[in-house]
Protein backbone atom coordinates (compact mmCIF):
# COMPACT_ATOMS: atom_id res chain seq x y z
CA UNK A 1 0.00 0.00 0.00
CA UNK A 2 1.13 3.74 -0.37
CA UNK A 3 1.58 6.26 1.97
CA UNK A 4 -1.41 6.19 5.04
CA UNK A 5 -4.90 8.31 4.83
CA UNK A 6 -3.38 9.97 7.92
CA UNK A 7 -0.82 11.60 5.71
CA UNK A 8 -2.82 12.75 3.03
CA UNK A 9 -4.90 15.57 5.01
CA UNK A 10 -7.31 16.29 1.95
CA UNK A 11 -10.84 15.19 0.74
CA UNK A 12 -11.48 15.29 -2.92
CA UNK A 13 -15.08 15.20 -4.13
CA UNK A 14 -15.84 14.71 -7.93
CA UNK A 15 -17.77 17.58 -8.79
CA UNK A 16 -19.21 19.07 -12.57
CA UNK A 17 -17.90 22.48 -13.82
CA UNK A 18 -21.39 23.79 -12.06
CA UNK A 19 -19.72 22.40 -9.08
CA UNK A 20 -22.80 20.10 -7.73
CA UNK A 21 -22.04 16.39 -6.48
CA UNK A 22 -21.06 14.77 -10.20
CA UNK A 23 -23.48 12.27 -11.28
CA UNK A 24 -20.96 10.14 -13.25
CA UNK A 25 -18.27 7.79 -12.44
CA UNK A 26 -15.61 9.25 -10.28
CA UNK A 27 -12.41 8.90 -12.23
CA UNK A 28 -14.02 11.13 -15.06
CA UNK A 29 -15.26 13.98 -13.55
CA UNK A 30 -14.59 17.35 -14.95
CA UNK A 31 -13.28 18.79 -11.66
CA UNK A 32 -12.38 17.53 -7.92
CA UNK A 33 -13.39 19.73 -4.99
CA UNK A 34 -10.65 19.37 -2.31
CA UNK A 35 -11.65 19.95 1.18
CA UNK A 36 -9.82 19.47 4.19
CA UNK A 37 -10.58 17.69 7.47
CA UNK A 38 -12.38 20.53 8.95
CA UNK A 39 -14.73 20.19 5.76
CA UNK A 40 -13.69 23.72 4.30
CA UNK A 41 -12.71 24.04 1.07
CA UNK A 42 -9.31 24.40 -0.25
CA UNK A 43 -9.94 24.39 -4.08
CA UNK A 44 -11.40 23.33 -7.04
CA UNK A 45 -8.24 21.11 -9.14
CA UNK A 46 -9.65 20.00 -12.70
CA UNK A 47 -9.38 16.42 -14.20
CA UNK A 48 -7.12 16.19 -17.15
CA UNK A 49 -8.77 12.85 -17.94
CA UNK A 50 -12.38 14.23 -17.03
CA UNK A 51 -15.49 14.35 -19.20
CA UNK A 52 -15.99 18.21 -20.70
CA UNK A 53 -19.13 19.29 -22.23
CA UNK A 54 -19.27 17.76 -25.34
CA UNK A 55 -16.53 15.53 -24.67
CA UNK A 56 -15.24 11.89 -23.47
CA UNK A 57 -12.99 11.25 -21.07
CA UNK A 58 -9.37 10.50 -22.11
CA UNK A 59 -9.09 6.88 -20.12
CA UNK A 60 -11.37 4.75 -18.23
CA UNK A 61 -10.71 2.08 -15.59
CA UNK A 62 -7.25 3.32 -14.25
CA UNK A 63 -7.62 4.47 -9.92
CA UNK A 64 -3.72 5.29 -10.73
CA UNK A 65 -4.36 8.22 -13.08
CA UNK A 66 -6.81 9.79 -10.53
CA UNK A 67 -4.67 8.81 -7.30
CA UNK A 68 -1.53 10.34 -8.66
CA UNK A 69 -3.61 13.56 -9.81
CA UNK A 70 -5.04 13.84 -6.54
CA UNK A 71 -2.14 12.42 -4.66
CA UNK A 72 -2.87 14.62 -1.41
CA UNK A 73 -6.22 13.38 -0.55
CA UNK A 74 -6.88 10.16 1.12
CA UNK A 75 -10.83 10.45 0.80
CA UNK A 76 -12.29 10.08 -2.54
CA UNK A 77 -16.37 10.83 -2.86
CA UNK A 78 -18.71 10.47 -5.54
CA UNK A 79 -21.56 9.37 -6.75
CA UNK A 80 -20.33 6.42 -8.67
CA UNK A 81 -17.03 4.57 -8.51
CA UNK A 82 -16.81 1.02 -9.65
CA UNK A 83 -16.58 -1.93 -7.18
CA UNK A 84 -13.42 -2.80 -8.89
CA UNK A 85 -12.14 0.25 -8.75
CA UNK A 86 -13.08 0.76 -4.85
CA UNK A 87 -11.62 -2.42 -4.17
CA UNK A 88 -8.64 -1.30 -6.01
CA UNK A 89 -8.03 1.89 -4.22
CA UNK A 90 -8.79 0.62 -0.61
CA UNK A 91 -6.37 -2.55 -0.54
CA UNK A 92 -4.11 -1.53 -3.34
CA UNK A 93 -3.58 2.24 -3.09
CA UNK A 94 -4.72 3.68 0.82
CA UNK A 95 -7.13 5.66 -0.59
CA UNK A 96 -10.93 5.35 1.03
CA UNK A 97 -13.91 5.59 -1.44
CA UNK A 98 -17.00 6.77 -0.34
CA UNK A 99 -20.56 6.58 -2.06
CA UNK A 100 -22.72 9.51 -1.41
CA UNK A 101 -26.46 11.09 -2.83
CA UNK A 102 -25.62 14.34 -1.56
CA UNK A 103 -26.16 17.09 -4.37
CA UNK A 104 -24.30 19.49 -2.66
CA UNK A 105 -20.36 18.49 -2.14
CA UNK A 106 -19.69 20.38 1.08
CA UNK A 107 -22.90 18.24 2.86
CA UNK A 108 -21.13 15.10 1.41
CA UNK A 109 -17.76 15.97 2.88
CA UNK A 110 -19.66 16.73 6.40
CA UNK A 111 -21.73 13.96 6.18
CA UNK A 112 -18.35 11.44 6.24
CA UNK A 113 -16.18 13.84 9.10
CA UNK A 114 -19.17 13.18 11.05
CA UNK A 115 -19.52 9.56 10.61
CA UNK A 116 -15.76 9.36 11.51
CA UNK A 117 -16.08 11.24 14.24
CA UNK A 118 -18.62 8.85 15.50
CA UNK A 119 -16.50 5.94 15.20
CA UNK A 120 -15.07 4.36 18.76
Amino acid sequence: MSESVDLRPYVAVAVDESGRTWGGHFGIAPVYAIYDREGRLREQRPNPYGARRGQKATHHDNPRLIVDLLADCGVFIGKRMGEGSRRHLTEKLGVIPVLTRAQDPQKAVRAWLTSQRALP
